[in-house]
């Protein structure tokens, strides 16, 4: 299955409300378009820490690039971001692919940092 775009908010100098963050998908993973300025809010609700994967996407005189891992404890929220485009999107559709150890109880949403 493909992953679950998660909608991207672009802030604003005169302010946007932010959306409610959503479900994370961790069965197929999430993605979002990658322009190099966004970051993601993950909040684990759960009662265990995750494990949040950046999938990265570049290599090296044709060795791969680890993927980015963050934990996640508990009862906290998490900003991560921003990710190299080189590094991190998808060729053909300039995402970044996150894979959860779990989505139980965990919520995430994207911002864009806008122009001035």
């Amino acid at each position: 299955m493909p992953r679950t775009a998660l909608t991207v908010t672009t802030s604003a100098k005169t302010g946007v409300t932010q959306p409610s963050m959503v479900a994370v998908d961790a069965a197929n993973g999430n993605s979002f378009v990658n322009t190099g300025r966004e970051m993601i809010e993950i909040n684990n609700g759960g009662v265990s820490s995750i494990t949040v994967t950046f999938v990265t996407t570049l290599q090296y005189q044709g060795y791969a690039i680890a993927d980015q891992t963050v934990t996640v404890t508990n009862g906290t929220v998490k900003i991560c971001g921003p990710f190299d485009t080189a590094l991190f999107n998808d060729t053909t559709d300039s995402t970044i692919g996150i894979d959860y150890s779990s989505g139980t109880s965990v919520t995430a949403r994207v911002t864009k940092l806008g122009s001035t």
